[in-house]
């Protein structure tokens, strides 16, 4: 995680602005992707993870992904895995927000840029939470799969973007930890719940790699849908 305090957030651009850049960010935020390639499978079909040191600008439009949910989830561990194609068992707890980028290919050929901001999800964080979803194009909303307590803050999230977020912002629910054998959970009532309520639901394995890719890909094609791509 990034430590210290909230990051001083730049200037970010209208709900009709997405697709305008989204640079000049604080230098301690640049986490940057060196590739994108490993993201396990469950890949979506017609979409395609690039890297993003070797894809071209053209054709491209960006927007902005937030990751909620409880600390100790596995936020930071899916951003890096989807962003970097790696694992790591010792992640610092994220203070304030991190961020990755990563490139999606989309259907019709052109390329979906995604910031993917990486929430601290720490109780005394929550209040400036909103801060780092304004303007988000889409959402993704992680439990722990192996704890009970952590399903409470999918119904808390939902609430707050559906209440105070950008419109149009497209949700995921992530339940990660899928690769351990005992779960807390029931995972078809979340699905139920989620299906109820039009968003997407994703058993996921940040450890493993399992589905990671297919989740933040299939958001991206609800995200480039709702911005008319």
């Amino acid at each position: 995680g990034v430590e210290g305090g909230p990051p001083a957030l730049p200037a970010l651009p209208s709900r009709p602005r997405l697709a305008a850049s989204l640079g000049g960010l604080p230098c301690g935020l640049q986490m940057g992707c060196s590739q994108g390639k490993n993201n396990g499978p469950g890949q979506s079909p017609g979409l395609n993870v690039q890297d993003s040191a070797s894809s071209t600008a053209r054709s491209t439009i960006e927007a902005k992904i937030v990751l909620l949910g409880d600390s100790g989830v596995g936020k930071s561990s899916l951003a890096l895995r989807f962003c970097q194609g790696r694992f790591n068992p010792y992640h610092e707890v994220t203070i304030g927000a991190a961020f990755l980028q990563q490139i999606v290919r989309l259907r019709d050929g052109s390329q979906l840029k995604l910031h993917v901001w990486d929430t601290g999800g720490q109780e005394r964080f929550r209040a400036m939470t909103h801060l780092y979803y304004r303007d988000a194009a889409g959402a993704v909303i992680v439990y722990d799969c192996t704890d009970a307590h952590s399903q409470a803050s999918v119904m808390y999230w939902v609430h707050e973007l559906k209440s105070k977020g950008p419109d149009g912002c497209q949700m995921a629910v992530a339940a990660n930890k899928s690769d351990v054998e005992t779960k807390a959970v029931d995972a078809k009532q979340m699905k139920a719940y989620c299906d109820e309520n039009k968003l997407l639901f994703v058993e996921t394995s940040a450890k493993t790699g399992e589905n990671v890719g297919h989740l933040f890909e299939s958001l991206a094609a609800r995200v480039a849908s709702g911005l008319g791509r």
